[in-house]
């Protein structure tokens, strides 16, 4: 009985601290007092010491551009979206030979209540071998007439539109740093 009442306690415990994390969003703020360290999306958040909303998303887009090129930033929304970078060195599930690997990189800055944090997602890819086609679904007709054309049911493609990328792992050393990197540009630019 008192190992089932401490087991309990643990897991309320746990469930206090860390807050509900399953199912949120990213641009919400997760839940509980330590819910800001946690990232549905498998990033890392951490709340700011910035002035204003603005003042947080700017010097998000300056840091975001130190490592990599950013392809969309919207203050509105928050999300700083980057171009996937090709990585030098990735983990190969081949014995001979390898696949190329790419990070892709957001960050999504929000403001609740006078709280301003910052989630940051570094994925880690490789490239698959497998070519993604889609099946048509063909309605029940029942006339002999053909009703779509060979390029509905399968068309032409180029390459690029045949790479599949299989994300292994996020990469928290470098999101880490990318936060480490923004906190100290909003502590020293205030």
């Amino acid at each position: 009985m008192a190992r089932q009442t401490t087991i309990i306690a643990l897991i309320a415990t746990v469930a206090l601290l860390a807050g509900c994390v399953d199912g949120e969003d990213a641009a919400q703020p997760a839940s509980g007092p330590l819910g800001f360290l946690f990232v549905a999306s498998g990033g890392t958040r951490r709340p700011l010491t910035a002035e204003s909303y603005a003042q947080a998303f700017g010097h998000a887009r300056a840091v975001m551009a130190q490592y990599f090129t950013i392809s969309s930033a919207d203050q509105n929304t928050g999300l700083i979206q980057c171009l996937p970078q090709r990585l030098d060195s990735a983990p190969s599930d081949r014995l001979i030979g390898g696949s190329p690997g790419r990070q892709v990189a957001t960050m999504k800055v929000t403001q609740d209540g006078g709280r301003i944090v910052a989630a940051c997602s570094v994925r880690l890819q490789r490239q698959s071998s497998g070519i993604l086609r889609q099946q048509s679904i063909t309605d029940s007709s029942y006339d002999s007439v053909p009703n779509q054309t060979p390029g509905e049911i399968e068309a032409a493609t180029t390459p690029d539109q045949n790479d599949t990328w299989e994300t292994y792992r996020s990469d928290q050393a470098l999101e880490n740093k990318i936060l480490n990197n923004l906190e100290d540009l909003l502590t020293k630019g205030s």
